[in-house]
């Protein structure tokens, strides 16, 4: 019976890896976390984080000149005290008058959502390379897969009889330890979960919600500025189209912002659309958690390797001639 408590072992951690595979339902989760990292790759790099912080600073910039400098030259202009310039941009141009006043929240919202991501980098990349940056992450619940039924396969082995079932449960553990090593399992998964943790408190139904409205608010204040506004002060000013654009490059801010918002709207579009698009998968993986899955692994290659080692010791015990009699 002692020769056969190994093979029980190995048996025992098979089923173990079986049961954290399925209880974790690690094909769903598998698909859910490729498609994420999918949609993110393309607005998790450095060109992307640093023009996505460019874009926010220039919103910044607009509100604070609009609220400084900007409207108090157009109030003067046209003759009018601070409040009467808000009457008359909240009953001429409505859209304009709701951007303004909400520019400081919408500019707080994704500065903290870009500075979020850029803080993530380093673990998303790490994250995005589970298993390897050349295999997707569904593969990973395919090789959990192949370790328990492998280490199934080695007991019953060991239960046959089989000569060398030792040395296949060694060579096996030595594979899986290997691989979970090579692989990097363990930081890469504590990446993985320190990112979800991260995102966990803001990536919400609310979050995508917000920031799509938010970007309907900037939208509509830079076309109405552009389309309504300026023409309508420009005649109202007495000005000709040059002359309005001489009167705008004064305030450098909101003349750069007015230039490139198609640009900087379409580039959040971007990650709102990416955000909003993955929120389901996000809600399939957000109560995984991956480190203790990969120590888990790491522990199991350990175990069948001691398991292998008893084997051979219990067989060498029981091969051994009896002591002569005395």
């Amino acid at each position: 019976m002692n020769k056969r408590l190994p093979a029980f072992g190995v048996l025992a951690i098979g089923v173990v890896m079986l049961i954290v595979l399925f209880a974790n339902n690690l094909f769903t989760v598998g698909t859910a976390f490729e498609e994420l990292t999918d949609d993110f790759r393309p607005i998790m790099t450095d060109e992307a984080i640093a023009t996505a912080e460019a874009d926010v600073a220039g919103l910044a910039a607009v509100s604070e000149e609009f609220n400084t400098q900007l409207g108090p030259a157009i109030a003067e202009a046209l003759q009018m005290t601070p409040d009467e310039l808000n009457a008359f941009l909240g009953t001429n141009f409505p859209a304009v008058a709701a951007g303004v006043a909400a520019l400081p929240g919408i500019v707080e919202q994704f500065t903290g959502v870009v500075g979020l991501l850029g803080q993530q980098q380093s673990n998303f990349e790490q994250a995005d390379s589970i298993p390897t940056s050349n295999l997707p992450a569904s593969s990973v619940p395919w090789i959990i897969l192949l370790i328990g039924v492998g280490a199934i396969v080695v007991a019953i082995l060991m239960l046959g009889k089989v000569g060398y079932g030792w040395m296949l449960a060694v060579g096996f553990g030595v594979i899986v330890v290997a691989l979970t090593l090579l692989l990097q399992f363990l930081p890469k998964s504590s990446a993985a979960d320190d990112l979800n943790a991260a995102l966990k408190p803001v990536y919400t139904e609310e979050l995508v919600a917000g920031s799509a409205q938010a970007l309907g608010v900037v939208g509509a204040m830079g076309q109405q500025m552009q389309e309504e506004m300026l023409p309508a002060l420009a005649q109202q000013l007495q000005m000709s189209s040059e002359e309005m654009q001489g009167f705008l490059s004064q305030f450098p801010a909101t003349s750069a912002a007015l230039e490139g918002l198609g640009d900087a709207m379409g580039r959040f579009q971007s990650m709102v659309t990416a955000f909003a698009a993955q929120l389901d998968n996000y809600d399939t993986i957000k109560n995984t958690e991956l480190y203790p899955i990969s120590l888990t692994i790491l522990i199991g290659g350990l175990l069948i390797i001691v398991c292998g080692v008893w084997a051979f010791m219990a067989g060498r015990k029981d091969d051994a001639p009896p002591e002569p009699a005395v």
